[in-house]
């Protein structure tokens, strides 16, 4: 059993629990998916939750609404970076050869399947965490990091990306010149995260824990789930 930091700390992982079993019993779509994978396999949830556990823990720190706030959207894009190479292989549908390119630029000369199964379970991991973090989010009701994180998430993409080109073509001319526009999008993300780190929430609700007592009394409306 995890030995959790303090009842802010277990207030924020029971909420995260509610929400991957909430995830897991939709009937469709990769969230849904991925959540029911997890759950169904102690030795993977015990993983996941020993994980996340680790992730909101900068967030049990914290007293006051702003840095939990923001503690929120550092874990969120943490899990961005720790989705973006499955994101961007299912996004440009890569197989095969260009797959197996793409994996040795990540993970060397490491056997490829090895490889492949360490970053699937590192995506599925990160796909829970992010399902349980977007819910933390929204009890939190803080619109302006939704807002920043969406910005931060097309971004990041979008870097992402040409940084895989960049280092796994073959074409170097191609690549030294596709460079400079990598490093302008990277100093994009940058500018986003500075703002996902300092910018303030808005103001209308309380920290964490009266934040999820109140979504739980219905006298503040989150989501169905957390009624009852």
């Amino acid at each position: 059993m995890l030995r959790y930091l303090s009842r802010r700390h277990k207030t924020l992982m029971d909420e995260s629990e509610q929400a991957l079993y909430v995830a897991a019993q939709q009937e469709s779509g990769a969230d849904s998916r991925i959540a029911k994978q997890i759950i169904s396999d102690s030795k993977t949830h015990g993983l996941w939750e020993a994980r996340h556990a680790e992730l909101v823990r900068p967030v049990a720190e914290h007293t006051g609404r702003t840095p939990q706030v923001i503690a929120l959207r550092d874990v969120e894009v943490r899990l961005v970076h720790r989705r973006a190479l499955f994101d961007h292989i299912r996004e440009h549908e890569l197989r095969g050869e260009q797959r197996e390119r793409l994996f040795r630029v990540f993970y060397g000369p490491r056997e490829f399947q090895d490889a492949v199964l360490a970053e699937h379970r590192q995506y599925m991991l990160a796909v829970s965490s992010r399902v349980s973090a977007d819910h933390l989010i929204d009890v939190m009701s803080d619109p302006v990091s939704k807002k920043l994180l969406a910005e931060y998430e097309t971004i990041y993409a979008r870097y992402f990306g040409l940084y895989c080109y960049v280092a796994g073509a073959r074409d170097r001319d191609c690549a030294e010149a596709m460079t400079p526009i990598m490093n302008l999008t990277r100093k994009q993300a940058d500018r986003v995260r500075q703002r996902i780190n300092t910018e303030r929430p808005d103001n209308g609700a309380a920290d964490f824990e009266r934040q999820a007592v109140l979504a739980r009394s219905g006298r503040y409306p989150v989501l169905d789930y957390m009624a009852g």
